[in-house]
């Protein structure tokens, strides 16, 4: 092979391996993913005010309509309870008994001595009336008479009263006491509780409760965490007028009657959500989620939902007071602007975002 042969050759190839590398390097390039934006869904909700009809949520604990410690009215020995907690029992169902001698042996003696003074009695108003009897010794027999009859009335109210009767339907929350136990007048024996109608029991803000004059409830429900899907109308029974020390809130009672199929028992946990309609004179106020407003060093705020695509834009807020699961927003939002909902404290200025439903 002669010199000039060997350099074509040689020339060949580094030419090979110059476009073997080139091929390699746009094969890496063509491999190379393509970078794609993140759009973030996001739930969005469309700010609107309103001044005349309003929601509210407040946790509620669920009490019995009625509860009762059952006792007692004199002392003695248990001999009889009848009932566990659970069970059901009707108006003037027997609870419990107590030993029932010494007061039969208190009521023959009582009986015994009415009868006597009775007969003195009756023997003194017959020589009364024959003046054959001293006036001050008539007024002894009356008065011995007067008190025999007490006593006796007595003895036949404590023997009565050694059995224990239920005073309304209900359930025995609590049983308190135990059989062949001595106990005392007034010393529980069971704790009985109303079924069927219950009470829930709220804590309502010192700011709604300041505008109550303003207030027209439209509709109110209660909802257990127990029983979600079952909402049950309710009422207003009282509210207290005087306000927790600590949360500055007042207690409000909420009645109302589950149906025969869901079973409440005192201490359940739920909610008591109400419509309320503010008279005319209530400035319209513009609420939205808790969720929705973050806070950092800079103040409290919203992400602003904007444009196509759409994108989030910081927007400063002043938080009024809230109610429930509410804040009322004082300046920074005005009717018409989307905000994000749920979901705020994963974004950031200029993000993009889709609509969650979408």
């Amino acid at each position: 092979m002669t010199a000039h042969s060997r350099l074509i050759l040689d020339t060949s190839k580094i030419i090979g391996a110059i476009a073997l590398v080139l091929t390699l390097s746009a094969c890496e390039q063509a491999a190379e993913p393509e970078k794609v934006d993140v759009v973030r869904p996001a739930k969005l909700i469309t700010v609107t005010s309103s001044s005349n009809v309003k929601n509210y949520s407040f946790p509620a604990v669920i009490e019995a309509a009625a509860s009762r410690d059952l006792a007692f009215q004199v002392s003695g020995q248990l001999i009889e309870l009848r009932v566990n907690p659970s069970d059901q029992v009707k108006k003037g169902d027997v609870i419990a008994r107590l030993d029932q001698r010494q007061f039969r042996n208190e009521l023959q003696s009582a009986q015994t001595q009415f009868d006597n003074a009775k007969s003195e009695f009756e023997r003194a108003e017959r020589l009364i009336a024959q003046d054959a009897i001293a006036k001050n010794v008539f007024e002894q027999r009356k008065s011995q008479f007067d008190v025999a009859s007490a006593q006796l009335d007595n003895a036949k109210k404590a023997l009565e009263d050694t059995v224990l009767y239920s005073p309304f339907d209900g359930g025995v929350a609590a049983k308190l006491a135990s059989e062949l136990e001595t106990v005392g007048p007034s010393t529980p024996i069971i704790t009985l509780q109303t079924i069927g109608a219950a009470e829930a029991v709220v804590k309502i803000p010192a700011n709604l409760v300041a505008k109550s004059k303003q207030i027209n409830p439209i509709d109110t429900i209660v909802v257990l965490d127990a029983a979600p899907n079952t909402p049950m109308p309710a009422e207003i029974l009282e509210a207290s007028g005087l306000a927790d020390e600590k949360s500055q809130t007042f207690e409000a009672k909420f009645g109302f009657t589950p149906p025969e199929s869901l079973r409440i028992l005192p201490g359940m946990t739920g909610t008591v959500k109400s419509k309320i309609s503010f008279s005319d004179d209530a400035a319209p106020q513009i609420s939205i989620p808790l969720n929705a407003v973050l806070s950092d060093g800079e103040g409290q705020y919203v992400w602003l939902a904007s444009g196509e695509p759409m994108t989030v834009t910081r927007r400063n807020v002043t938080v009024g007071t809230g109610v429930g699961d509410s804040l009322a927003i004082e300046s920074g939002l005005v009717d018409g602007d989307v905000i994000v909902g749920a979901g705020a404290s994963y974004l950031f200025e200029g993000m993009k975002i889709r609509r969650l439903e979408d």
